[in-house]
């Protein structure tokens, strides 16, 4: 009988950090969870009908957008929290900045020389901003679209 229940413990403990994801999806999943959030997603056919006309979205396969105003100051203190402990070793920190009561952190995943993921994160005391985009994006692509808006 204790070998069962020590099997079944193993089972629960291994299917719980395999599926925990890591502390961008978890920030997100509490962003969402918010009752006043309004989400936008633009999936790879979307984005496939926008790439003719702005080539900067080349190699973007999805973007999600979460945004939540008037938010409470008990949230605020739990995504302040969150966002300070969000440390992944899969996520390049190009920017965090602690003002007054707002943060903000833009993020970066990047895999066989591409830029995989681009996170960027905006916290004030009554708002709340998450961006995510998703693709293979050549970091060359990245560096003409900033050189270009200056």
């Amino acid at each position: 009988m204790k070998t069962r229940i020590f099997i079944a413990a193993m089972a629960l403990l291994c299917s719980s950090t395999l599926f925990a994801g890591n502390c961008i999806d978890s920030l997100a999943a509490s962003i969402g969870r918010m009752p006043n959030v309004e989400k936008v997603s633009l999936n790879p056919f979307v984005l496939s009908l926008i790439k003719p006309f702005s080539p900067e979205m080349k190699g973007v396969k999805s973007m999600n957008i979460l945004n939540a105003e008037g938010i409470s100051a008990a949230d605020y203190n739990r995504l302040k929290d969150q966002i300070g402990r969000c440390n992944d070793d899969k996520y390049e920190t190009l920017v965090s900045a602690n003002e007054d009561n707002e943060m903000a952190r833009i993020l970066m995943k990047v895999e066989k020389d591409k830029i995989r993921e681009i996170v960027i994160i905006s916290l004030e005391e009554d708002e709340v901003s998450l961006i995510r985009i998703k693709g293979a994006i050549d970091p060359k692509q990245l560096n003409n679209i900033i050189e270009e808006n200056q």
